[in-house]
């Protein structure tokens, strides 16, 4: 697949899950045993695993948008850099909604073979997501 059909997939990905809040396209864009690095503790493997995961997000948080600040791809592996922004209108991690606004970047990594993500390597900033949410102290406070 070449680099502008991968950035095609990955925006039509975010776009019906994060914009439609369409989890069940996640079979359109993953294996059905794609390989998620890491697997939170509980979370079953494959786009099973996957869905459960962004059914939390999404009940979670609303008004969901994202900013793709880059792109890149070396053969059969896609790498982006992009920023999240979403309302806390729901528990999440045990903690209750906010209705802070939050906004956290995200640096995934995804493997595709035939039109397919077959394996992704998440690394969301969840230490500033938690400090947003107010469940962890600032770098000023902590100071």
């Amino acid at each position: 697949m070449d680099a502008h059909k991968a950035r095609e997939l990955y925006t039509q990905y975010l776009t019906r899950l994060y914009l439609q809040r369409d989890i069940e396209s996640l079979n359109q864009f993953f294996s059905p045993d794609a390989v998620t690095h890491p697997l939170p503790a509980g979370v079953p493997e494959g786009v099973q695993g996957l869905k459960l995961m962004a059914r939390v997000w999404l009940e979670s948080f609303s008004d969901i948008h994202f900013t793709l600040h880059s792109f890149l791809q070396d053969q059969d592996l896609v790498a982006a850099r992009i920023t999240l922004t979403a309302v806390h209108t729901g528990s999440f991690m045990g903690i209750p909604a906010t209705g802070r606004r939050v906004e956290v970047a995200d640096h995934p990594h995804y493997r595709i073979q035939n039109g397919k993500i077959v394996e992704i390597w998440d690394q969301l900033d969840m230490l500033s997501l938690l400090r947003q949410l107010g469940a962890l102290p600032t770098v000023a406070q902590a100071a």
